[in-house]
C-alpha cells in the first residue's frame, strides 16, 4: 500500500487520519446494519419454518383422525351389542370434533393437542402441543379445508345411518325375523360397499394438504441456507474491509507512537525496578528492625535485671543512686527500642489494632499515674476532666491508646517548666467519637516549627534536643496510631503559650454505667493527686513472698541468672534447663508448678518443647502444667504464635520484677501462695 503524505515535520497530515478512521467507522456501522437486517430477515423466515412445521403436524394430525375414523366406522360394525356400539360411536364423534376444530385452528389459528398413549411406568399418557397463526396472505389451503369440512358432517350423517341399521339388525334378530334381518344385513353390506371410496377421496385430500405443506417446509429450508449464506457473504466483505482499514490506521499509529512507547516501557521498567527496590528495602529493614529488637532487648534484660536486683540489696545512697540511674538509662533506652519498632511496623503494614472492652476511666488513671510522677517532680499540676457523658466502658485498642496519651502527656511534662498540663476526654460532635485533648502551659512553639513536628528523628529544634533531649520519633507514632485508629491528631500551639494536641476516636460504647455515677451525674474532674497516691516511691512497695517449684528453659547464661535471682527474690525455688530438649527430661523426672519458657534455643526451641508438653499431658491424663514464655521477641504476632503453640501467658524481655510477680501470683497454684 502507498503511504500516505508527510508535512515537513514528518507527520501525516490529520485529514489522512480523519478519512481513514471515518472510513473505518462506515464499515463498522454498515457490519452492525446489515447484521440487524439480515438478522430479521432470519427471524422472519425461522417464524414462517416454526409456523409451516406447525401445519405439517396439523396435516399429519388430520390425516390420523381420518384413518382412525374410518378404522371405528369398521369397529362398529364388528362390535357385538349396543353398548359396545355406543362406545365405539362416541369415539368416533371424538375425533370428528377433534378434525373439526383442527380444521379451523388451521383456517383461522390457535393450539392443537396431540394426546400419545404410553406404557411407561408413571406415565400413562403425554400431549404435544403446537401453535399456528396463518398468514392472511397465504390461499394456498383454502381448497383442501372447504373439501374437508362437508365430509365431516356426511361422516355423521353415515354413523348415525350405520347405528340405525344396526340397532334395526339388532331388533329382527330379538324377533326372530329371518327375513328382515337378511334384508338389514344385505343394506349393511351395500353400505360397506359404498364406504370405501368415500374415504379414499377424504384421505386424498387429507393427503394432499399433508404433502403441500412438507414442500413449503423444504422450500423455507431452502430459502433460510440461502439467505445465511448472502449474510455470510456479505458479512465477510466488510468486516476485510474494516480489517484493511484497522491495519492502516494501526501501522500510521504505530509509526508515530513507536518511539513514545519506548520511552514509556523504559521509564515503566524503572519505575518497577525502584519499587521492587523499595519495598525489598522496607522489608529488610523492617526485618532488621525486628532482629535487633531481640538482640538488644536480650543484654537490656540483663541491665535492667539486674538494676532492680541491687535495688533490693543494702547499699549506701551513692550507690542506691548509681542503681537507679542504670535503671532509668535502660528504660529510656527500652522506650527507644519500643518507638523504632512500632514505627517500623507501621511503614510496613504490620500494625495489629485490637477491638475489645475495657474500662476508659480506669485507663485514664492509669495513664495519668504514670504521668504523675514525673510531673511531681517538676513540681507541676497535673489535671484530668471529663464529661459526664463520655462512657464509663468502650470497646477499642487500649494498649495503642495508653501509648498515644502517656506519650503526649510525657512530652507535655517534658516542655514544661511551671504551671500544668492536663488531659480532657469529651464526647465529639460526631456520633460514636470520643475528642481527646491534652495541653500545658510549656514552651510552646511557633508555626514554622508545627509544620516538621510530625517528621521522624525531628525536633522542633536543635536547642530542644539538647536542652530535652529525644528522638523525634513519639509524635510520629501517635500520629500514625491515630490514624490507624480512624482519627486525625491535631496541635495548636504559640511560643510561651504552651501547646494543645487533640485527636478524636470512634470508640464503641459498652457495657452499663455504674449506678452510683449515673445517679451523681457529675462531670469527673480530677486534680490528678489522688490518682498518684503510692507511686511517688522508686521502690516497689513489699509484697508477701510466695512459694513455688519453678523450671526455668533458659539458654543464655546472663539471663539464667537473672530470671533465677528474681525468682529467688519472690520466694520461689527455682531449676534452670538450657533447651527444651533438657527441659523435656526434668519434667519427667520432677514436678513442678509453672515453667518459663524461652523460644529462641539451640536443639529444641519453646515452641516445640511446650507442643510435646502438652501432647505428654493429653497422652497421660497429667495435670496442666503453666507454660510462661519469657522471650525477647515483642511483636504482637509472636504473643499469638506462643499461645498457639500451648503457652498460657507470655512476658516480654526486658520484664519488670514487678511484672514476674504478678505472673507468678497469677499461674501459681492458690496453696503455693503465702
Amino acid at each position: 500500500m502507498e503511504s500516505l503524505p508527510k508535512d515537513e515535520t514528518g507527520v501525516v497530515p490529520p485529514l489522512r487520519f480523519l478519512w481513514l478512521i471515518g472510513l473505518f467507522f462506515v464499515g463498522f456501522m454498515l457490519i452492525v446494519g446489515l447484521n440487524k437486517l439480515f438478522s430479521s430477515l432470519i427471524e422472519d423466515l425461522r417464524e414462517q419454518s416454526r409456523n409451516e412445521r406447525a401445519r405439517l403436524f396439523i396435516g399429519e394430525e388430520i390425516v390420523r383422525n381420518v384413518q382412525g375414523i374410518e378404522k371405528d366406522a369398521y369397529r362398529i360394525a364388528m362390535a357385538v351389542g349396543p353398548l359396545a356400539q355406543e362406545r365405539i360411536e362416541s369415539e368416533l364423534l371424538k375425533k370428528v370434533a377433534k378434525l373439526e376444530h383442527d380444521l379451523a385452528v388451521l383456517k383461522d389459528g390457535g393450539v392443537v393437542r396431540q394426546l400419545l398413549y404410553l406404557n411407561v411406568e408413571g406415565m400413562d399418557q403425554m400431549v404435544r402441543e403446537v401453535a399456528f397463526k396463518p398468514d392472511v396472505e397465504d390461499k394456498g389451503y383454502v381448497m383442501e379445508i372447504i373439501e374437508l369440512s362437508p365430509h365431516l358432517d356426511q361422516i355423521k350423517l353415515k354413523v348415525s345411518e350405520l347405528m340405525t341399521m344396526l340397532k334395526l339388525r339388532d331388533e329382527y334378530q330379538e324377533q326372530r325375523n329371518g327375513e328382515g334381518s337378511m334384508a338389514v344385513t344385505s343394506d349393511i353390506l351395500a353400505y360397506f360397499k359404498r364406504l370405501p371410496p368415500f374415504f379414499f377421496r377424504l384421505n386424498e385430500n387429507a393427503n394432499r394438504l399433508f404433502f403441500e405443506s412438507q414442500n413449503r417446509l423444504q422450500n423455507l429450508d431452502i430459502q433460510l441456507a440461502a439467505q445465511r449464506d448472502r449474510y455470510q457473504t456479505t458479512e465477510m466483505a466488510l468486516i476485510v474491509l474494516v480489517i484493511v482499514s484497522a491495519t492502516s490506521i494501526g501501522i500510521f499509529f504505530a509509526r508515530q507512537m513507536a518511539q513514545s512507547n519506548e520511552k514509556l516501557l523504559c521509564a515503566w521498567s524503572a519505575m518497577r525496578l525502584a519499587r521492587d527496590e523499595a519495598e525489598r528495602a522496607s522489608r529488610a529493614k523492617s526485618d532488621f528492625v525486628s532482629r535487633m529488637s531481640h538482640e538488644l532487648r536480650t543484654p537490656l534484660n540483663a541491665i535492667l535485671g539486674f538494676a532492680q536486683l541491687l535495688g533490693k540489696e543494702s547499699l549506701n545512697p551513692v550507690q542506691q543512686g548509681y542503681s537507679r540511674q542504670i535503671h532509668a538509662a535502660g528504660q529510656h533506652l527500652l522506650e527507644l527500642i519500643g518507638e523504632v519498632l512500632d514505627l517500623a511496623k507501621i511503614e510496613a503494614g504490620r500494625l495489629v489494632l485490637e477491638h475489645v472492652e475495657f474500662d476508659l476511666r480506669q485507663t485514664v488513671d492509669e495513664i495519668v499515674s504514670v504521668t504523675l510522677k514525673r510531673a511531681k517532680t517538676k513540681g507541676l499540676e497535673v489535671k484530668v476532666v471529663a464529661s459526664s457523658e463520655v462512657p464509663y466502658r468502650v470497646k477499642g485498642d487500649p494498649t495503642r491508646l495508653r501509648q498515644i496519651l502517656i506519650n503526649l502527656l510525657d512530652n507535655a511534662v517534658k516542655f514544661t517548666e511551671r504551671g500544668e498540663v492536663g488531659i480532657w476526654v469529651e464526647p465529639d460532635s460526631e456520633d460514636g467519637k470520643l475528642l481527646f485533648r491534652i495541653w500545658d502551659t510549656g514552651i510552646g512553639m511557633e508555626e514554622k516549627v508545627i509544620q516538621k513536628l510530625f517528621r521522624p528523628f525531628t525536633q522542633a529544634d536543635e536547642s530542644t534536643t539538647r536542652k530535652y533531649g529525644g528522638t523525634g520519633l513519639g509524635l510520629v507514632i501517635c500520629k500514625d496510631l491515630v490514624e490507624a485508629m480512624g482519627g486525625s491528631l491535631q496541635v495548636e500551639s504559640a511560643p510561651g503559650r504552651g501547646s494543645r494536641f487533640w485527636f478524636s476516636l470512634p470508640l464503641e460504647r459498652a457495657g452499663r454505667v455504674p449506678e452510683s455515677v449515673a445517679a451523681a451525674g457529675m462531670a469527673w474532674v480530677e486534680s490528678a493527686e489522688r490518682l498518684g497516691d503510692g507511686v511517688v516511691d522508686d521502690q516497689p512497695s513489699p509484697t508477701p513472698g510466695l512459694q513455688g517449684h519453678v523450671l526455668l528453659v533458659e539458654d543464655n547464661p546472663v539471663n539464667q541468672l537473672v530470671a533465677s535471682s528474681m525468682l529467688t527474690a519472690l520466694g520461689t525455688s527455682c531449676e534452670i534447663a538450657s533447651n527444651g530438649v533438657e527441659a523435656l527430661e526434668k519434667l519427667e523426672r520432677e514436678n513442678y508448678d509453672i515453667v518459663f519458657m524461652d523460644v529462641e534455643m539451640p536443639l529444641m526451641d519453646g515452641h516445640a518443647a511446650t507442643r510435646e508438653i502438652r501432647l505428654r499431658e493429653g497422652q497421660r491424663g497429667s495435670r496442666h502444667i503453666p507454660v510462661i514464655a519469657m522471650t525477647a521477641n515483642a511483636m504482637a504476632e509472636d504473643r499469638n504464635r506462643c499461645i498457639v503453640s500451648g503457652m498460657d501467658d507470655y512476658l516480654a524481655k526486658p520484664y519488670e520484677m514487678a511484672a514476674l510477680n504478678a505472673i507468678l501470683r497469677r499461674w501459681l497454684p492458690e496453696t503455693t501462695g503465702v
